[in-house]
């Protein structure tokens, strides 16, 4: 469609600017206009705007998939019970191998990392199930930045509870986004229900 507009464009003005009008003092001066030369700036023109078109055709259709951005990846464990992450003696990056939905593949599993891939809004949530009579405490961080918490205390007959959080968060390009498992903590994990996971989206560029 786009095209086709253009050249209407360029044939209107070759007859206003370039053609012969009522006006003309004689025949001469209308066979004196050299049609060859206009017709192979007219094909230089119509060129030039086509490949404007077809670069312009392509930065959208990036644009349009850069904006479909989704992802909810788990934790799965070696069997349905008594299966756990942790506790190690310093705060860790908690990796959700399990990839369930990676639209855009702006999560990695191998680090738990997502990275955005356009400027905009984001929602992130995650759960975690905690194991047994254990504490587990989680949160999300942008960058070396924590920005929401959860925390289980489990205390004496209190057992499997599980926790949710979850934040908008505005990002730049190339900001990451991850999830850590705090000092000294545990959390449960299975190889059927997916207890605990960690999601995220675009809500809206900007």
């Amino acid at each position: 469609m786009e095209r086709a507009v253009v050249i209407l464009l360029l044939v209107a003005w070759m007859h206003t600017s370039h053609g012969c009008t009522q006006g003309s003092e004689s025949r001469d001066q209308c066979s004196s206009v050299n049609i060859y030369t206009e017709l192979k700036e007219l094909r230089s023109l119509v060129q030039g705007l086509t490949t404007r078109l077809d670069a312009t055709q392509a930065e959208l259709e990036l644009e349009r998939a850069a904006k479909k951005v989704a992802f909810t990846a788990a934790i799965l464990g070696a069997t349905s019970s008594n299966s756990h992450h942790g506790p190690f003696n310093a705060e860790t990056n908690l990796i959700f191998p399990t990839v369930i939905t990676n639209l855009g593949n702006a999560y990695n599993a191998d680090t738990g990392i997502f990275t955005a891939p356009v400027k905009g809004l984001y929602y992130f949530r995650y759960s975690g199930r905690a194991f047994q009579n254990y504490d587990m405490g989680l949160s999300i961080f942008k960058g070396s930045s924590r920005i929401v918490s959860s925390y289980n205390y489990n205390s004496s007959g209190d057992r499997d509870d599980t926790v949710s959080n979850g934040v908008v968060l505005e990002l730049e390009v190339g900001d990451p986004v991850y999830m850590h498992l705090w000092i000294n903590s545990w959390i449960s994990t299975d190889d059927r229900y997916k207890y605990s996971t960690f999601s995220g989206f675009l809500l809206t560029p900007l």
